[in-house]
Order: structure tokens, then sequence, then C-alpha cells
């Protein structure tokens, strides 16, 4: 086993904090470039994904719903803030905001819906990088019209 300095360890801390925001981020780029790929790769493939709409397993599951909810949209801007991370060896446990913009173009009472809310992540590290394993996503207010993502 390979024993680090503390200056080591301080660099691997700060490397693996900046990887984790940085999957947050790249999450919310992949939603709204519709890349699905991109977003099955943030999550294990047996990732847990809780919303206020129920519960998800599985990475393909998660890319399942989030298409059917976005894929028809004309646009979408997921912004990801205020995250926060803590690392434990080889899993670490993240938090952050995010605020969801949904455009229908023509749709009855209102092109925009807004979500905002957070998101809470159990991660892994694995010979890939950081994953998520479990992500709880809890809604703090929403705004405009809900047609733009149901109807």
């Amino acid at each position: 086993m390979e024993r680090l300095t503390s200056t080591d360890a301080e660099l691997r801390q700060l490397r693996d904090r900046a990887e984790i925001a940085d999957l947050c981020t790249r999450y919310a780029y992949a939603l709204d470039r519709k890349d699905w790929v991109a977003v099955a790769e943030t999550f294990l493939d047996d990732a847990v994904f809780e919303h206020p709409g129920g519960r998800l397993r599985g990475a393909e599951a998660i890319v399942h719903r989030a298409r059917t909810a976005l894929e028809r949209l004309d646009a979408t801007q997921h912004l990801i803030g205020s995250i926060t991370v803590a690392v434990d060896g080889d899993s670490a446990r993240a938090r952050c905001y995010f605020h969801a913009q949904h455009v229908r173009a023509g749709t009855p009472g209102g092109e925009l819906y807004t979500i905002a809310g957070s998101y809470a992540d159990r991660l892994v590290r694995t010979t890939a990088g950081w994953r998520i394993a479990e992500r709880l996503q809890e809604y703090s207010w929403r705004s405009g019209n809900r047609q733009v993502v149901s109807g």
C-alpha cells in the first residue's frame, strides 16, 4: 500500500474534490446537450436515483427518465452551484444546488418551467474516475407552466 506524505494527501484530497465537482457539472452539461451516453457515465451501472416522483435503479433507468423528460423540449439549462464535497478514501459525499430551466415553444399557458432544488450524492472512486452511486434529488421550489415538461 502506498503511503502518502501529508502534502500528497492534501493534494489528492483537493484533486478528488475538484473531480467530483466537475462530475456534478458534467452531468448538467450532458442533460442540456441531450448526451445520454455522458449522462450514463456520471453514474455507476447499478446507481440509485431518488427523486420527488419515485426511485430509479440503474444508469439505464436514470437515462431513460431524463431522456423521456427532456427529449421533446426545445432547450434546457441546468445550473449547478454551492457544491460541497467530503472525501473519505475511495468514497465521498457531495451536495449541490441545481436550477433547471425547461423551454418548449408553443406550450399553451407559457413556454418556460423552472425547478430549483438540491442533489445529495454518495460517490465512489472507480478505475474510470468518480461515479455517483446514489443521488437524492429534492425540490425547493418550482415556477412557470408545468405543462412544458408534462404535457
